[in-house]
């Protein structure tokens, strides 16, 4: 078994090669004709980045970390031994690959989320050895495939460059471990898998990533899965395949190189034979009015020690609101980011008619007195102003901040509603956490479910309906490390002999309070398709 599977920049140098993605013209050419004439733009190690920076490496699942979240694992078949690779979509537009490995570096922690690497139209960071599995799309797929994130951009030059540069690494990844390109398929079978094939064909997990940011650009996986073949055939060809020789952690920083050679044998000046990376794209940038005092933070969500910024002054902001832990934020200067609720705000519903007031507290006569019913746009948490509680509502015409009493408004902004699965088949509850009669929720349907999950009493649950609500631990699961070994069973205690073995000391997320099938107590641990799992509650 060769452990060692990662292209280094040593073992590329050793053979002075470098490589040219394809000739041809690019003009009115399609996204994979275009993104066949880019130059790969080099892989780095997230670790070689971190300690260049002055930062800490959080090895994943690592002795080094005291084995409180538990040790490094492999796949079903072994260490080193990866079945293919999942696509995946960071839904996080304008944040660049060192962002997202810096945020998975400092929050797979807490947040139980881990790739492997992440690509954008610069460069692909790998964060650790694909060796091992990670935490990036359920417990099924996590001990089968390698995990590779794709950096959302703002231009469609970038999105070209940043598919080449997605496309090809994951093609090297196959030739690294001796596999050939096939698209998923329900059977469980394949080696290039979308996030959404995964949740749709292997449950576990309910992601939909990356047809939607896909389609943005008139993209599709088909699209990606032509490109990725495209570019494993090329390697093929190519004298400077990977023959296996890599390092197995993600300590080696393997440059901003060409890997391969380019099979053309053309000298001409003007082909695109260049290891050089391609110039960095335009961010697009926009002046937004900030509309409260704010602090500033850095990349991964800590507060600067820097002087709070002053509301009424206008920043020029790079790209949309990026996610950062559970808040949104824009930047707005190098490494340096201030909360989007600052300057975007959030709509609410007036209850009653309203009047504004200063910050003092008293009457703003330059505005008219706001309607029932009418929206509203505050800007940060409430304040309190002689011990009563306002939202900021904007500026006179004068650069006056205006507010309204908090009372004048719904208790929450207008719920936005996402699809989630229903893991277990689950009762109905009232808002009061009392159980309606008749609503029993079969297990594998998908639920609209509204906003975060609230607390009722003691659990945690998930508006569905109007004066409906499903428990929250039917949805989202616990996650909990296997002491042993564990096969997996069907709802009637039997078998599942086509599903692998789950390993000691990997995560696996159970759904729901233990179930007694034959005589023994189980958790619900996801679906294959539309046949429920369970595992052993011992074996936890």
């Amino acid at each position: 078994m060769r452990f060692n599977k990662i292209l280094t920049a040593a073992a590329v140098a050793s053979l002075g090669l470098t490589f040219v993605f394809s000739q041809g013209k690019a003009a009115e050419a399609s996204i994979n004709s275009e993104a066949k004439t880019k130059t790969y733009s080099g892989t780095k190690s997230l670790e070689t980045l971190l300690k260049a920076a002055g930062l800490t490496y959080n090895q994943f699942n690592s002795v080094a970390n005291g084995n409180k979240y538990g040790s490094r694992f492999g796949y079903r078949n072994g260490v080193g031994k990866p079945e293919g690779v999942v696509v995946h979509e960071t839904a996080t537009p304008g944040a660049t690959a060192w962002d997202e490995g810096r945020y998975f570096n400092n929050n797979w922690m807490t947040a139980y989320t881990y790739v492997h690497a992440v690509v954008d139209n610069n460069q692909t960071i790998q964060l650790m050895s694909p060796d091992y599995g990670v935490w990036g799309a359920g417990p099924i797929a996590n001990v089968r495939y390698i995990q590779v994130e794709l950096c959302e951009v703002s231009t469609r030059s970038q999105f070209v460059q940043s598919v080449a540069n997605d496309a090809y690494y994951i093609a090297s990844l196959l030739h690294s471990y001796n596999l050939t390109p096939s698209r998923a398929s329900q059977d469980g079978s394949g080696t290039i898998w979308s996030h959404n094939e995964v949740s749709h064909y292997l449950g576990g997990t309910d992601h939909g990533d990356p047809d939607g940011y896909f389609a943005k650009w008139g993209y599709s996986m088909s699209d990606f899965y032509s490109l990725i073949s495209y570019f494993y055939n090329k390697q093929g060809a190519s004298t400077g395949t990977n023959t296996g020789n890599t390092n197995t952690g993600s300590g080696s920083n393997t440059g901003n190189t060409n890997i391969g050679s380019n099979t053309s044998s053309s000298t001409d000046s003007s082909s695109n034979s260049s290891s050089q990376a391609p110039a960095t794209q335009p961010v697009t940038t926009k002046k937004l009015r900030l509309m409260r005092n704010a602090y500033s933070y850095d990349a991964s969500g800590k507060k600067l020690a820097v002087k709070a910024l002053k509301a009424g002054q206008y920043l020029k902001v790079y790209g949309s609101a990026v996610t950062i832990g559970s808040s949104k934020y824009y930047k707005y200067a190098d490494g340096k980011y201030v909360k989007a609720g600052n300057i975007d705000g959030t709509s609410w519903t007036l209850t009653g008619n309203a009047w504004t007031y200063t910050i003092s507290g008293r009457r703003e006569w330059s505005t008219a007195k706001l309607l029932k019913g009418s929206k509203v746009t505050t800007y940060g948490s409430q304040v309190k102003i002689k011990g009563k509680a306002y939202y900021m509502t904007g500026f006179t015409s004068n650069n006056v901040a205006k507010y309204v009493k908090a009372v004048n408004f719904q208790p929450k902004p207008v719920e936005v509603s996402t699809s989630k699965r229903l893991m277990l088949n689950s009762y109905s509850y009232s808002a009061a956490g009392k159980k309606l009669p008749d609503s029993m929720l079969k297990a594998g349907q998908y639920l609209k479910v509204y906003g975060s999950a609230v607390t009722i009493g003691k659990a945690k649950y998930y508006k569905y309906a109007n004066g409906k609500y499903v428990k929250a631990g039917n949805i989202d699961g616990t996650s909990r490390p296997l002491k042993h070994n564990a096969y997996v069973y069907r709802v009637k205690g039997t078998r599942n002999w086509s599903e692998a073995k789950r390993l000691k000391g990997s995560t696996v997320t159970t759904y729901g309070s233990r179930v007694k099938l034959a005589g023994k107590y189980y958790y619900m641990v996801g679906f294959s398709g539309q046949t429920a799992l369970y595992l052993k509650a011992g074996n936890f």
